[in-house]
């Protein structure tokens, strides 16, 4: 399928140094938009420290990538903010009520579906958001349907935000979170009941879209950092286990990563992504290694034309991390792996129009681990200039994981 890429031009931002992937991917009727930075032409950060002229950045830049295909803020379908934040709990919902304030300014009514997480950093010292997105073109721009079940949640502030947008066959389920009707937590302390509770609130979203969870192609979840059960099983182990009641035969991939949530008390997020398609297939992986997923999540699945490769790392068939301390070694076995679930379906990472990067470095070093990973990709596969977004976790599934990769593949 032939792809529509928008590099950097002029006076846009762009990496400190070169990297291989494109502002932004037009698709058929989807546009994939990268990660957005408050970076200049040479990749130095700007407003460092300041939250709100950082925001209003990312958007300008979002702005100018969208409209470069003739594409606006209404366009979008899906947002995802990763930002960063590292004062108390109890003061994380302000900050983000204050960058929120200036995302206002360019949401539309009905606005795109949307996950916010904070994160440990992003590539560069001093940078505190970065926003991704999908937006449709053609008559997709107009046919679609927008879903808000009753009974749902709601954030803190009024917010034009959808709960998920049906677009022909695509179902886009934003972040889910156990909260009531006022953006306060509920079940606090409860790990499967809030998990239990986010499932309920998705199911609601798909039912509404005439879809259910057979139909999941995807599940991103972002769990609380450094937490366990008492029984001493991780937080994100146990998110997986109850995940298991609510997945079918035909099972999604999944993508899970720690981090710290909006609102006091949360545990976790889970945003998703449907396709209704009958002929949807599984695609197994097909070389030797382990996963921190359990085994009746897919690696891959090609609905509709699209696959989508779930998490894939370096861990060996012992559970433990491979090239320990070599972020660049591990990304090359991740990007294997990607390579080799896609090969299942006849496809290559050229076909890739998604990459996420999802990384753990030090302050010092997260620059440094960025460029590497961005350097084995460009190695692997240099025809390949898909929309990319890094991401700097507090951790991964397992120990010892220092980078972990995801896509979204069309041919």
């Amino acid at each position: 399928m032939a792809k529509d890429h928008i590099y950097p031009a002029g006076e846009d931002w762009n990496w400190r140094l070169e990297t291989p992937f494109a502002h932004c991917i037009g698709v058929g009727d989807q546009v994939f938009v990268s990660g957005q930075q408050s970076l200049n032409a040479a990749g130095k950060v700007l407003n460092a420290g300041d939250i709100g002229a950082q925001t209003r950045n990312v958007f300008e830049n979002m702005k100018s990538a969208l409209a470069r295909f003739g594409l606006g803020f209404a366009d979008l379908v899906r947002i995802n903010t990763y930002y960063v934040f590292d004062g108390a709990d109890k003061d994380a919902t302000q900050y983000w009520e204050d960058l929120t304030q200036v995302r206002l300014e360019y949401f539309p009514d009905p606005g795109p579906v949307g996950t916010a997480v904070r994160i440990k950093g992003m590539p560069y010292d001093g940078q505190l958001i970065q926003i991704e997105g999908v937006a449709m073109r053609g008559d997709s721009r107009t046919n679609r349907q927008r879903i808000m079940p009753a009974g749902s949640w709601d954030w803190s502030i009024a917010l034009p935000l959808s709960q998920g947008w049906r677009v022909g066959e695509r179902i886009f389920v934003g972040g889910q979170i156990s909260a009531d009707a006022q953006g306060k937590s509920v079940h606090v302390g409860d790990l499967d009941a809030q998990t239990r509770n986010i499932y309920k609130f998705i199911g609601n979203v798909l039912s509404d879209a005439g879809a259910s969870f057979d139909d999941v192609v995807h599940l991103k979840v972002c769990f609380k950092r450094d937490s366990r059960e008492p029984s001493g099983q991780s937080f994100a182990d146990r998110i997986m286990d109850v995940t298991t009641e609510y997945v079918s035969d035909t099972c999604p991939v999944l993508t899970a990563f720690g981090v710290d949530l909006l609102y006091p008390g949360l545990d976790l997020e889970i945003d998703a992504m449907a396709i209704v398609d009958p002929a949807r297939r599984t695609l197994q992986k097909s070389i030797p290694g382990g996963r921190y997923q359990p085994e009746v999540f897919s690696d891959g699945l090609s609905a509709a034309g699209e696959i989508y490769v779930g998490g894939q790392t370096a861990l060996g068939a012992d559970g433990a991390a491979l090239a320990v301390g070599d972020i660049a070694e591990q990304a090359r076995i991740a990007f294997e792996r990607l390579a080799a679930v896609l090969a299942a379906d006849g496809a290559t990472l050229d076909d890739v129009v998604k990459l996420n990067l999802f990384f753990v470095a030090d302050d010092a070093g997260s620059a440094e681990a960025f460029h590497a990973v961005s350097a084995v990709w460009a190695d692997m596969a240099p025809g390949a200039h898909p929309a990319m977004t890094p991401v700097r976790v507090h951790e991964l599934a397992r120990d010892g994981l220092l980078v972990q990769a995801d896509c979204i593949a069309l041919r």
